[in-house]
């Protein structure tokens, strides 16, 4: 949108702020410094460092032996966390909950006299002052108010993501069936997907102690640690295809696997007795083996155990990332991770030639697909037993994979945790933070089949050495179970006989940290004798093959296939590969040994690039000689530099696992490089450009990498934890390396020239400043990584210098000028990137956080211009999105106002200097139009004047743009989005001065107040643009009034109605014509339901924090238009604060009492301020587009998206309470702020001249507030205030506000009916007083009772929470005060008898209400029972309207739209009778006889006339719809209910009447809706003309037999169904309501049509007869109801036939088969006000067999005729129709029937007509066959021609066999015929006479 058609304030241009720092220290002193000091004015260092120890799970860190490296780690192990803190943070405000009750009490029906009345209000039949009174109001309404009202609002919980929970597993047993050697256990996790195992393994020892001491002598010492049984398995990629594979081995023993599992697959323990012996034998011989061949292996055994979705899925749980991850926050229990027990009995045989991982992995995917594997493979039976946990999050006595002791390390237990190492089955993107150096060795494969010499039963000795010498074998390798914790050598398990085994020995090995080209893995081949042989060693060794751990300065790692020697290894082997030395080699040198080896370290990167960088940047640091070697390059002192640019340039095409994993080391030495020019071999070098490039490609780089994970507007984590936690300033003592000798060739390579490390954010600002192309634009793409290094090195900084320098020469002017490019650049940036509009959000929000942290480092008044030189360049952009960058800008301010001294930025201890001399209405903009006519009265306290946006500069600047957004002539660009942000930024700063312990004190909140006060004038500019909660309330579902396109169309405008859309408006009416002097303005509601919410409380905040006195002048200043458009926002406010009674609300939250709690303080805290903080927060609401409640939060920068939360989203019953006495102390609380400003506007209406207009204001906001859910502590208040303005303006309110009242006394007496005492005796209280003093003001009786009988007929008639028992009691307390009145009993003791009359009469009422609660379950019985109470009220035409009304609700509620509207045209028609009795108008309808085309049913209305009441006395036909205007409304709400029901036709009739009216109106905008209806109602009758398929009632005719239903029985009634009821549909419904009520043995239906002999009925049961009946027409009326709608409306007469013979039976041959059509005509037309009516009159017509024929063969006509003439054509019908008429197994029907009845010619003359007329059906039906074989001809597709034949060729034999019959004419009716009257008499008379009037179809006539 350009430029043009933007309409910007004229305020718009960005005022310059005062200099600040100048301003503090020339004014401060003078001022309210005290105040500011209080609030916490900035310290000259308003940041703190703090160096956190970085949290060490274990309880020693993990360290190298010596305490060093050998080269530069990928972690400091005890590096410290930074943090930087501001001082002062804001804390939680406490919540006050309100406790409730209620107390229900039974239903029952006592004379009023008999009850006991309830407690009275002492004091108000004292005679007491209106000031008085009003004094002690205020007094009570003033205590015990909560001190923060924003503590209260709703703040939505941030979405958190649940990390997953570690599996623990415990091996509780391993039994086999005997016991007679010791077995291993070792476990471990399998991928079966990606075929690779995922975690290092387990070893679990469960012997008992008798067979571990057969290998004592291979044990000499047993460790703890290896004694454990239970293990913690994490997986970080969770997936269904993994597998626990538990391996069993046994002690190396003779023979194959098989015949040593042998005795365990058939020796049992239970038949040890038998087995003794043998048992015995094996466990000597296992006992043997064990003594000589202890220290060797042999598979035995295995299990695999599926990981599923159901409670054993351990293996699906989510890794533990406290070990990698920066945060500890990462870990959270899942809640449907259940511990689960599992016990398995079989174990796989191992088998000898199956034993690699490939034979595994191929096994695991055929385990999974089919489960018959399992019967194929040997088995063995034993039991194992497993318990699968989740870890607890402190888990005691528990090992690192490096055995290291974690906290709490509990040692009082015997068996300790281990946690497994996973191995990921992709890359996990997560930086090293501890220490960890470890190396796994595979050995695979052994090739010795071409060996000549004996080896078969084969092993390796793996050993990893630092030297050649035996001696030099390190003891590093992982112990197994029951041993050492280290050992110096492992054995492979041994396969028997085999030359060529596979191994799966995992070799777990603890790197030193320093490794030399000497370590060195040595493998050792031997052949194990199993045999004892005489003199013979059990070792012959093999051959030797060994691995170097170093090539070329770098860990080797991967797959080796490595040549075996057979000669005794040569000096210095171990620095040469298996390939070099002359030695003899088995096969020749060829490799026959297969081994894997994988690193999982944090010292050796695994990279080339990161390799040689790291090894430069190590000879810069340290003492080396040169050249150096560098892989297979050597470099020089002099080529240093050279190589040293090139790696820094090379980093970023590092692979990315390794470069993530070093991260933080790369960019430390990166920015070590970066800071300054260093020295080397003489010369200076200079690497800051190349770093900072390397730093932003590697930056670019991360942030592209989809594997890599971002907050919520793209930040990418792993910088953001670098910046917040390991980013630190350099120590120049141990960073500076002195340089050494010139000329010498050791280290004198490099030193800072000085050291100015202070000025790095000068350079990294210079770099970014000269950056250029692809550098540049990533720079400023990833602005938020730079700004925030900016940030953090200049508070630490500051810090550690401890300036004392007053804040504008902290910098230098160099670092000013270059912060002041950037921004400008940046800005400027933002504004080229408007093509990708989430990119320039993100740098918006960047510089945004940027200039708010350079607020508490630099000046401020720089900072300031910064920010007004960004406004000022957003403003003046062209070609340029109005609506983004209207965006940009709010959340730019949104960020910095959430400063934490914001009040302090924007001097709010200076708003007193200014304060009003005589207050003026609030107005928010300078150029509003709505209010030029008083700019005379204008008050700068109360405008957002050049002065106030100056002074008070970024609250200003945000008010401005809330203007802006708000202004109703933008509304054409101005989105709902960019009006929720600025309303939610106003929102969240007041949020945080509530939840600010520095502003509690009241003085402060006023000052606070004071600088918020331009906003009330900007709320009430923007009233047209509020949503009306009074029309609906999205949030708890209920109208205000009714749901018209009107109100869907304005989505929630404040229109005319607002004033008298009270709640529980009778039917929720519409009223109409009404204009309110306090809303001239132009309807165009642009805010969305929560964004007015949010801005209402802010309005409601400000008015209970600012100055009551303040206030209260400002009132009394006010014209009545202002006054009136503070009361019509209080109304709404009303609304929008209601009560809110959920579903999840629990009981006791009725009664609300206030109660002050800590505890409730403390889940305040959390649930406000929990979750993502300050960025993550605030950039969520840029991509989702939803701004919540959230944005309360005052944003924290420490607290980062990046950081996951751990907050649980489902809530407990307890959480739900605490949220529920949340809202509803929020709702006390915002509606007694409203009643305070009600208070101060009455206290204005004693002087005023506009006292009329704002009383009644007054009043209609109260009465909405009584309509409205309310807590009982604002009732008391609220009935309190009522009472005291009926004793203050009673005079006027009984005269001129008439609707009030009468609406004040439905709501009064609403609450009289509570269950709630407190209520209870404060709504009797008002209701005798408002009858006491309606009374005296008007000496009149007459209209409160009317009024009083009105609202008790319309509250019985419709709330569903009625209780008539509280209800009697409140009536019988209103006499006790009238009996106790001896003011009112010295008036007139009359008047005393007036009342109790009333109250009896209400009494009655309430006696019939007891009837209707008995019918509740039974809708046409309880609609009966209303229309009776109603028809009753014929001479009371304001009571019959309420309960016509009251029908009218109840059935649009049970969905029967067209019945609601009949009941409301009945209204309308009353309401017209009187009207024409009033006077006479030629647009107003003359009565009920203009209703006529609506309905027939309406003239019943006409029985209101002049000489059954007088429209003239007093509280007659005195309610609202009694007027043109309620005319209109009910009329209105009639046609959408029509329009709903799809009764479209009769919208028109409806609107026929209203247009006249409107018309003499003129008002052409209700015009102009009225015909957008009628053109919707006719365009969807259009729609359903052509091809949709109309849906109206369906009729049944039901009648009841029976002395059980009393005045029912006999009776019958048809009943109007919705659309497509069936039969049983009705049948089970009535049948089992009544079986409730009567017993379901008592209740019977009828299942035929068949008329009903009571004689044979049971007395004691009750029977109904249910039956299908069709509306029925004369041939007369079908000339006149042509359309669909038209047959189906206005309908009395229906039809239904029973078939039956002259036997009794109801079906036999067709010569035998009459019929019995029945007519049913009923009291009133359908659609009527109820959806049953009673049948009047009954008339039966019999049917002889021939006119049953003729009908039956017209129906099949019409059914082909119809298939036919369809348009457009259906195939499938067409050839449903048609083999039904002509198909071969159905000539029987046609064909039989002309047999029957065609064959020959009757003998009774009598019938030759009905034969003829039969001839004739049977000639136009096989006419309409050949036409419908025709049409289908040319319908079929070519695979239905053989169909299509079959179809011809039975249609010409049904032709050519009804041919005979059809052409035989009696002759006699063809002879002439001289007196045709006589026949045509006969005819007349006949039976069948009725049958033709009804059928549709017409004969051909011959």
């Amino acid at each position: 949108m350009s430029l043009d058609f933007f309409h910007q304030p004229s305020f718009y241009d960005v005022v310059d702020p005062v200099d600040f720092e100048g301003f503090l220290m020339t004014q401060l002193s003078n001022l309210d410094s005290e105040l500011a000091q209080e609030l916490g004015d900035f310290p000259e260092d308003d940041l703190d460092i703090v160096f956190t120890p970085k949290e060490c799970r274990t309880l020693q860190p993990s360290m190298p032996e010596d305490g060093r490296y050998w080269r530069q780690p990928g972690v400091q192990a005890t590096a410290h966390l930074v943090v930087v803190f501001q001082q002062a943070r804001p804390q939680q405000a406490q919540a006050i909950p309100e406790e409730t009750s209620r107390t229900t009490l039974a239903t029952s029906d006592f004379d009023l006299r008999s009850l006991q009345p309830d407690p009275r209000l002492e004091n108000l039949l004292r005679h007491v002052s209106t000031e008085e009174f009003e004094r002690q109001n205020e007094e009570a309404r003033r205590t015990n108010r909560h001190a923060e009202l924003l503590a209260l609002y709703p703040a939505v919980d941030e979405v958190s993501s649940q990390a997953g929970c570690p599996g623990m597993l415990e091996v509780k047993a391993a039994l086999f069936e005997i016991e007679i050697e010791p077995l291993f256990a070792c476990m471990a996790l399998y991928d079966v997907k990606e075929r690779k195992k995922i975690s290092e393994n387990f070893h679990c020892d469960l012997n008992p102690d008798s067979l571990r001491g057969f290998l004592r002598s291979y044990t000499p010492s047993i460790d703890s640690s290896s004694q454990a049984r239970s293990a913690v398995f994490s997986v970080t990629y969770p997936s269904s295809d993994i597998y626990l594979v538990i391996k069993i081995e046994k002690v190396l023993q003779q023979g194959e696997i098989g015949d040593c599992a042998e005795p365990y697959a058939v020796l049992k323990e239970s038949e040890a007795g038998k087995m003794k012996e043998k048992i015995e034998k094996l466990k000597a011989q296992a006992e043997s083996f064990c003594q000589r061949l202890g220290k060797y292996r042999m598979p035995f055994a295995w299990i695999p155990i599926r990981s599923t979705s159901d409670k054993r899925a351990m293996l699906q749980q989510g890794r533990r990332f406290s070990e990698r991850s920066l945060s500890l926050e990462d870990s959270s229990p899942v809640s449907n991770f259940k511990t689960v027990s599992l016990t398995l009995s079989t174990f796989f045989k191992q088998e000898g030639d199956r034993l690699s991982d490939e034979d595994l992995f191929k096994f695991l995917a055929d385990f999974k697909r089919s489960s018959s594997l399992q019967r194929r493979i040997k088995t063995l039976p034993g039991t194992l037993k497993l318990e699968i946990s989740p870890a607890p999050e402190n888990l005691g006595y528990c090992l690192t994979p490096e055995l290291l002791p974690v906290k709490p390390f509990l040692e009082n237990r015997n068996r300790p945790h281990k946690e497994i190492l996973e191995f990921p089955i992709r890359e996990v993107y997560v930086p090293h933070t501890i220490y960890r150096n470890l190396l796994y060795v595979y050995p695979q494969r052994l090739n010795f089949a071409n060996r000549p010499a004996s080896a078969r039963n084969l092993t390796i000795k793996v050993q990893f050495m630092c030297g050649e010498d035996p001696s030099c074998a390190m003891p590093v390798i992982f112990g197994k179970s029951s041993g050492p914790e280290f050992v110096q050598e492992t054995y492979t398990a041994i396969t028997y006989h085999n030359k060529s085994p596979d191994f799966y020995e995992e070799v777990k090995i603890k790197l030193p940290a320093k490794l030399t080209e000497r370590h060195h893995l040595l493998f050792t081949f031997y052949h194990i004798s199993c045999q004892p042989k005489q003199g013979a060693s059990v070792e012959t060794l093999l051959g030797y093959s060994w691995l170097p751990i170093l090539l070329n300065d770098r860990l080797q790692t991967g797959h080796y296939c490595l040549p075996v020697a057979l000669d005794k290894l040569p000096f210095h082997y171990s620095i040469h590969s298996p390939e070099t030395p002359p030695i003899k080699w088995v096969e020749g040198h060829k490799g026959v040994f297969n081994v894997a080896v994988q690193a999982v370290s944090s010292v050796h990167a695994q990279d080339n690039h990161l390799e040689k960088f790291f090894t430069l940047c190590h000879s810069l640091e340290s003492q080396v000689s040169f050249p150096i070697r560098l892989m297979d390059q050597k470099i020089t002192e002099a080529t240093l530099e050279h190589e040293l640019k090139l790696s820094i340039i090379c980093l970023n095409s590092s692979r990315l696992e390794p470069l993530v994993l070093f991260l933080h080391l790369v960019l430390d030495k990166l920015f070590q490089l970066a800071l300054q020019p260093m020295i080397i071999a003489g010369q200076t070098a200079n690497f800051s450009q190349f770093a900072f490039e390397s730093v932003v490609a590697i930056v670019n780089s991360l942030h592209n990498s989809k594997d890599l994970s971002k907050d919520q507007h793209g930040r990418n984590c792993l910088l953001a934890s670098y910046i917040y936690y390991v980013f630190r300033l350099p120590d120049p003592q141990r960073e500076v390396v002195k340089p050494g000798n010139v000329g010498a060739r050791v280290a004198k390579i490099f030193f800072f020239l000085d050291t100015c490390y202070s000025h790095f954010h000068e350079e990294l600002a210079l770099q970014m400043v000269v950056s250029t192309g692809i550098v540049r634009e990533s720079v400023f793409k990833y602005a938020w990584f730079f700004f925030e290094l900016l940030v953090s090195f200049d508070s630490g900084i500051l810090h550690i210098e401890k300036q004392d320098n007053p804040r504008r020469s902290r910098f230098s002017d160099r670092f000013k000028d270059d912060i002041t490019t950037i921004v400008s650049v940046v800005t400027s940036e933002i504004a080229a990137l408007l093509v990708k509009p989430e990119q320039a959000e993100k740098i918006n929000i960047s510089l945004a956080f940027f200039l708010y942290d350079l607020l508490s480092l630099m000046d401020r008044g720089f900072v300031f211009n910064l920010i007004k030189h960004y406004c000022n360049q957003v403003g003046t952009m062209q070609d340029w999105d109005c609506i983004w960058l209207t965006d940009s800008l709010l959340e730019f301010l949104r960020i910095l106002c959430s400063h934490e001294h914001y009040l302090n930025l924007n001097l709010f201890f200076m708003t007193s200097t200014y304060a009003p001399v005589s207050p003026s209405p609030s107005l928010s903009s300078q150029n509003s139009s709505s209010c030029s006519s008083f700019q005379d009265q204008k008050i700068t306290v109360f405008d957002l004047s050049a002065e106030y946006r100056q002074q008070h500069f970024l609250t200003g600047l945000l008010f401005t743009e809330l203007a802006a957004a708000l202004d109703a002539d933008s509304e054409g660009w101005v989105s709902e989005f960019v009006q929720r942000k600025a309303v939610n930024a106003i929102l969240s700063l007041l949020s945080s001065h509530d939840l600010d312990p520095r502003c509690s004190k009241k003085e402060v909140k006023i000052k606070i107040a004071a600088l918020y006060l331009p906003l009330v004038g900007i709320i009430l500019d923007s009233l047209p643009q509020l949503y009306d909660f009074t029309i609906s309330d999205p949030r708890s579902g209920k109208g205000r009034t009714g749901n018209t396109e009107e109100e869907e169309e304005c989505a929630g405008a404040i229109n005319q109605n607002v004033a008298l859309a009270i709640a529980g408006n009778q039917l929720n009416l519409k009223s109409f014509g009404i204009t309110l002097v306090s809303l001239p303005y132009r309807q165009s509601a642009t805010l969305s339901p929560d964004t007015t919410r949010n801005l209402l409380i802010c309005f409601l905040w400000i008015m209970k924090n600012a100055d009551q006195n303040l206030i209260q002048k400002w009132i009394a200043d006010l014209p009545s238009m202002q006054l009136n458009r503070i009361l019509d926002l209080l109304f709404i406010c009303v609304s929008c604060f209601e009560y809110k009674v959920g579903e999840t609300w629990p009981d006791f939250l009725v009664l609300l009492s206030l109660q002050k709690s800590q505890d409730v303080k403390a889940r305040l805290e959390e649930a406000l301020l929990r979750g993502e903080g300050a960025r993550g927060e605030m950039m969520k609401r840029w991509n989702d587009r939803s701004v919540g409640l959230s944005e309360n939060l005052r944003w924290r920068k420490e607290q980062t998206q990046w950081r996951q939360a751990n907050e649980r989203q489902d809530k407990t019953k307890a959480e739900l309470d605490q949220e529920a006495l949340i809202s509803g102390n929020l709702a006390t609380e915002a509606n007694l702020i409203i009643l305070d400003m009600q208070e101060n506007i009455i206290q204005v209406g004693n002087s005023t001249e506009c006292r009329d207009n704002l009383l009644g204001g007054v009043l209609k906001v109260l009465v909405n507030s009584l309509g409205c859910d309310q807590s009982t502590t604002y009732l008391t208040h609220c009935f309190a205030t009522l009472r005291a303005l009926i004793a203050k303006f009673g005079d006027f309110l009984f005269e001129e506000e008439v609707e009030q009242c009468a609406d004040l006394c439905q709501r009064v007496l609403h609450h009289c009916s509570s269950s709630i005492n407190i209520t209870r005796t404060q709504a009797c209280a008002t209701l005798y007083l408002l009858m006491r003093y309606s009374f005296s003001s008007t000496n009149n009786f007459a209209r409160v009772k009317m009024q009083m009988t009105m609202s008790l007929a319309s509250l019985v008639g419709k709330s569903p929470e009625f209780n008539e028992e509280f209800l009697r009691r409140s009536l019988r307390t209103i006499l006790a005060y009238a009996e106790e009145d001896k003011h009112l009993r010295n008036m007139l003791f009359f008047v005393l008898l007036q009342v109790e009359e009333l109250l009896c009469n209400l009494n009655s009422i309430l006696s019939d209400t007891v009837k209707m609660r008995e019918f509740q379950e039974d809708p046409e019985m309880l609609m009966d029972l209303m229309y009776r109470i109603a028809k009753g009220y014929q001479t009371s035409p304001d009571l019959r309207l309420t309960w016509l009304q009251n029908m009218a609700e109840k059935h649009t509620k049970r969905k029967c739209y067209t019945e609601a509207a009949m009941c409301l045209v009945h209204a309308a028609a009353l309401v017209a009778e009187y009207l024409s009795m009033l006077e006479d108008r030629s647009y107003l309808p003359v009565g009920s006889v203009n209703f006529q085309n609506i309905s027939s049913n309406v003239l019943e209305e006409s029985a209101v006339s002049d000489d059954v009441l007088s429209p003239d006395e007093d509280g007659i036909c005195s309610g609202r719809y009694f007027s043109e205007s309620g005319l209109v409304g009910l009329l209105e709400q009639a046609a959408e209910l029509f329009s709903t029901g799809g009764l479209y036709e009769t919208v028109n009739e409806v609107y026929k009447i209203v247009i006249p009216i409107l018309e003499a109106h003129r008002d052409f905008r209700k015009l102009t809706l009225t015909h957008s209806k009628l053109q919707k109602a006719f365009d969807s009758i259009i729609n359903k003309v052509l091809g949709q398929k109309r849906m109206f009632g369906t009729y049944f005719r039901v009648g009841f037999y029976g002395s059980r239903f009393g005045d029912l029985d006999e009776q019958e009634f048809v009943y109007k169904e919705p659309a497509i009821t069936k039969l049983p549909e009705i049948s089970h419904r009535l049948e089992g309501f009544y079986g409730q009520c009567f017993g379901e043995d008592a209740v019977e239906v009828i299942k035929d049509s068949a008329p009903v002999d009571k004689r044979k009925l049971d007395p004691n049961k009750a029977y109904i007869q249910i039956t299908f009946v069709e509306p029925y027409f004369d041939e007369y009326e079908m000339k006149d109801r042509v359309t669909y709608f038209e047959k189906n409306f206005n309908l009395c007469r229906f039809m239904y036939s029973t078939p039956f013979t002259m036997d009794g039976r109801p079906r036999g041959e067709l010569s035998e088969q009459y019929k019995r059509n029945t007519i049913l005509t009923t009291m009133h037309a359908f659609p009527y006000i109820k959806t049953r009516i009673s049948v009047i009159k009954k008339e039966e017509f019999i049917l002889t067999p021939i006119e049953v024929a003729i009908e039956d063969m017209r129906k099949k006509t019409q059914e082909l005729t119809a298939a036919t003439s369809q348009e457009p054509p259906d195939a499938k019908m067409l050839q449903m129709v048609l083999q039904g008429s002509v198909g071969a197994t159905v000539n029987q029907g046609p064909l039989e029937v002309a047999q029957v009845f065609l064959a020959e010619i009757p003998a009774d003359p009598k019938l030759y007509r009905h034969h003829n007329k039969l001839r004739l059906c049977f000639k136009e039906f096989i006419m309409r066959c050949g036409e419908a074989v025709e049409k289908n001809k040319r319908l079929i597709t070519a695979d239905q021609r053989e169909y299509q034949l079959e179809l011809r060729k039975n249609y010409g034999k049904l032709k050519e066999n009804l041919r005979p019959m059809i052409e035989r004419k009696i002759p006699q009716l063809y002879r002439p015929v001289m007196k045709v009257h006589s026949t045509r008499e006969s005819f007349r008379s006949h039976s069948f006479r009725k049958y033709d009037a009804q059928t549709s179809s017409q004969s051909t006539k011959e």
